[in-house]
């Protein structure tokens, strides 16, 4: 796979939020990462109180392992960037552990965002067998094998793109109660 590129053949790198995003609604992905537009709701309060600790940077060590949070990571083959909320290595093996305010749902967004930090961690030279999404409402890790299986859910799916070829072109709305807080969330702000 090659990073995109934009119409000027300038590279472009995709946040790993946005893979989250873009499997979610790409709707609220171009709103979020093309035209800048955010508003707070109940639910974001909610996950950036239930962030507080893992945005924080910094680093733990203790009986061979080394926790390090809010861990900025990259990936040049797959066009990559993002801050991964936790890792924990032993030796050579990196755990990325992503936080999530909801309930866990097995294959859904959340896990294609961790097989990017994967992808992030295995081209830095790391060993990645397994992730976890943390799920704060049922205040328990759920763990996300990363394997040839996840992998091409991430190298197949399509990109987000960085740049959008008509201003103000967006996906059409979702129907879900989720999309629709979130467009009514972000419309509030626009003139």
């Amino acid at each position: 796979m090659t990073p995109t590129t934009d119409g000027d053949g300038a590279r472009v790198e995709i946040p790993l939020s946005a893979l989250e995003h873009y499997a979610y609604c790409h709707r609220q992905t171009a709103l979020i990462h093309i035209e800048g537009i955010w508003g707070d709701s109940a639910q974001t309060v909610r996950g950036d109180l239930s962030h507080r600790l893992v945005d924080l940077p910094g680093l733990t060590r203790r009986a061979g392992l080394t926790i390090i949070r809010s861990l900025p990571v990259s990936s040049g083959d797959h066009g990559l960037r993002g801050i991964c909320d936790v890792v924990e290595f032993v030796g050579t093996t990196a755990t990325p552990v992503e936080y999530k305010v909801g309930r866990y749902q097995p294959d859904g967004p959340a896990d294609l965002q961790l097989a990017g930090q994967a992808l992030c961690l295995l081209e830095s030279g790391f060993d990645v067998s397994v992730g976890y999404i943390y799920s704060v409402a049922e205040r328990r890790r759920h763990p996300v094998t990363i394997n040839p299986d996840l992998l091409p859910k991430w190298c197949t799916r399509p990109k987000p793109s960085g740049a959008s070829s008509r201003p103000n072109a967006y996906p059409p709305r979702a129907t879900t109660p989720a999309a629709a807080n979130a467009h009514y969330a972000t419309t509030a702000y626009r003139t």
